[in-house]
């Protein structure tokens, strides 16, 4: 039975991204008993290398009083579990944590861990569900609040609410709309809580897709693909990681760009025109804004025009 003041739970919060702060934040702004928040150790950024604190450690670290923060590298050793019990949880939140749960730690919680997913599961589970969809050309993906197991992404669904996706959407865009979306039906979830659990339905296997971690090559733009999936590619990752490409020994950060029309030309894939498109496969992409390894974004045509003798070249 749940206690007649949910405020009053002890909650522990699990999250790292820009994404999942707006959960956090909602959960402190809604007067949300939070005791301890859990997050990404600090990690080297930027040209710099910078150490760099998550998002949410940053927010945890500014609020008065100040919320206990925890950055294990893993949650699979004794002195985390224990570490974890002492905090006495009566529910854990997640959303974009980034690191695996065991089930040692999954069994805490007197009312278990809840789940914040940025798809509508079964598709995409996994670590990239939103670029997944923009990847794919899907017309949509929204929120799905679920109860976690010991799988990925595979405990039974409390709600599911969704979000179109246009041609013009990139990755940036699409998480801000469902970072506050989440952040609103985990609000609802609480408020609901003893009703919303016991709802909760298990999640078809028919339609499961996976939605695997983000590599350094998969953001590598392939210039034999056509113009429609290379599109795609670069709104998938902008405007972070980026997809990039190689000129003349430059790398090449492409942050936004367009179909442009086919002049049909004899080049092969990749290369550089000076109307600032590139051929590929099937059709042309315009560059609009890049990013040049070590320098600031700007526009493609100013790049182009401090280029000239990139022209007639291939990016690879």
């Amino acid at each position: 039975m749940l206690p007649n003041d949910l405020k009053s739970m002890r909650i522990i919060f699990l999250g790292t991204s820009d994404f999942s702060l707006k959960c956090l934040a909602a959960l402190e702004h809604d007067g949300f008993n939070v005791v301890a928040v859990y997050t990404q150790a600090p990690k080297p950024s930027g040209r710099s290398y910078q150490i760099k604190k998550s998002a949410v450690q940053e927010f945890a670290e500014k609020k008065t009083p100040r919320i206990p923060i925890h950055t294990p590298k893993s949650l699979r050793n004794e002195e985390q579990l224990e570490l974890f019990r002492a905090l006495k949880p009566d529910l854990a939140v997640v959303s974009s944590y980034g690191l695996i749960i065991p089930q040692n730690i999954l069994d805490i919680p007197t009312y278990g861990f809840i789940n914040i997913h940025a798809s509508i599961l079964p598709r995409w589970r996994g670590a990239a569900p939103i670029q997944a969809a923009i990847l794919a050309g899907d017309r949509e993906t929204g929120i799905s609040i679920m109860k976690m197991d010991a799988g990925v992404d595979t405990g039974d669904v409390i709600a599911t609410r969704s979000l179109a996706i246009t041609p013009e959407t990139n990755h940036g865009e699409l998480s801000e709309k469902l970072g506050i979306m989440g952040a609103e039906m985990i609000l609802e979830t609480l408020h609901n809580l003893e009703k919303n659990l016991a709802g909760a339905h298990p999640q078809p296997e028919h339609g499961a897709t996976y939605a695997a971690k983000i590599s350094k090559e998969s953001c590598r733009i392939n210039w034999n693909n056509a113009s429609e999936n290379i599109l795609r590619q670069i709104r998938a990752f902008s405007p972070v990681p980026s997809a990039w490409s190689e000129i003349e020994g430059v790398r090449v950060k492409i942050l936004d760009a367009a179909v442009a029309p086919d002049a049909s030309l004899p080049h092969s894939a990749g290369t550089l025109l000076e109307d600032g498109a590139v051929c590929c496969s099937i059709g042309r992409l315009k560059l609009l804004e890049i990013q040049p390894e070590g320098k600031k974004k700007m526009k493609a045509e100013d790049f182009i025009r401090g280029h000239k003798n990139f022209l007639g070249k291939a990016f690879a």
